[in-house]
């Protein structure tokens, strides 16, 4: 080989090793304080068998935040999670919890132990925003359906949205994901729909049953299927779901008081038939205020309801109002009414 030629492919040598080891394009990453993401890292097939690891670039050090030769598994260390899928050459990282802090830049690498390492860049930024809830609890019943609804920055309108189901520390899985806007989706008992103008991402999720109940995330894909994509975890959505719905409260109300004419009351009580209504069913006063409601059927059961003018207690056929009291005096009959209440 002549001069010429080994110049060459010296330079050819030079050129991929520099290709090879990494320092290109920054795959660009955008999470939200308190969600997460997942970030995919590919490399050559011949790395298969390699230990991968992700750092933090700090100047001439990168901080090692997760490090593993374990193959097709979820491998945790704190906050980070790393899967090395060999079959399709590529390994995940999942960082949780985010903080504005976790911004900055970080390296997906492979180690090939006396060579250089080889790596992609990776520009992680965290943002503060207001504008969603970070978590939300929803309580279902069995055979009934909730709604959940999300809110995402505009930065993820044209992205598609997922609910996931998070099972143990990292994996968080799906089957379908909602890719146009103002569509219905539907995958078994679930319904996703995408609101991009509002950027609200809806999901009914119908036929309820007790295994339901989880953590769970809606999130969105950003150019997933690119080398360089990744996927934002923005809301976490813990649902509870009950075996049966709640008893039904029950709300007695006072009898109603007595008429204030006693010749009017005789007369109504003779000629009245019973209507088959318990006192429990008297319907309150317009103007009455609940302040308190005890055990329902309990012999101690008492419900307070203030009006301007009268206190009504139950069991009491008994309206402390002068009308019904004409022979006592005003001065009489305010001791009569401090005196009861203080010693019911």
């Amino acid at each position: 080989m002549d001069k010429a030629g080994m110049t060459l492919k010296i330079l050819l040598i030079f050129t991929l090793f520099l290709i090879s080891v990494g320092g290109g394009e920054s795959e660009r990453v955008t999470g939200y304080s308190g969600g997460g993401v997942l970030i995919k890292c590919t490399y050559y097939t011949g790395y298969t068998s390699n230990q991968k690891y992700f750092c933090k670039d700090s100047g001439p050090n990168c901080t090692d935040k997760i490090r593993t030769d374990a193959k097709n598994e979820w491998i945790n260390r704190g906050r980070f999670s790393l899967f090395d899928d060999t079959r399709a050459a590529q390994f995940w990282v999942v960082i949780r919890e985010l903080t504005v802090e976790d911004s900055g830049m970080y390296k997906c690498a492979v180690d090939r132990n006396f060579v250089i390492d080889i790596y992609t860049p990776v520009e992680l930024k965290v943002e503060e925003d207001q504008d969603y809830k970070k978590s939300v609890g929803v309580t279902g019943h069995v055979g009934g359906s909730v709604n959940i609804s999300c809110k995402y920055s505009q930065s993820h309108s044209s992205d598609p949205k997922f609910l996931c189901r998070r099972v143990g520390t990292a994996g968080c899985t799906y089957k379908t994901s909602v890719k146009e806007s103002r569509k219905w989706i539907n995958e078994e008992k679930l319904s996703l729909h995408d609101n991009r103008a509002r950027q609200i991402f809806t999901v009914s999720f119908n036929s309820l049953t007790e295994g339901d109940s989880g953590e769970y995330w809606c999130g969105a894909e950003s150019d997933w299927t690119s080398d360089h994509g990744y996927k934002v975890y923005i809301t976490q959505i813990n649902l509870r779901v009950t075996a049966s719905l709640p008893e039904k409260e029950t709300i007695l109300s006072p009898p109603s008081p007595p008429s204030r004419n006693p010749q009017s009351t005789k007369s109504n009580t003779s000629s009245s038939k019973p209507s088959g209504k318990s006192s429990s069913e008297t319907i309150a006063p317009k103007g009455t205020t609940y302040i308190h409601t005890a055990s329902p059927g309990s012999p101690q059961s008492v419900i307070m309801l203030c009006t301007q003018t009268s206190v009504y207690l139950k069991h009491q056929l008994f309206t402390l109002n002068p009308g019904v009291l004409p022979q006592l005096s005003t001065h009489q009959f305010t001791d009569l009414r401090t005196n009861y209440i203080l010693n019911f």
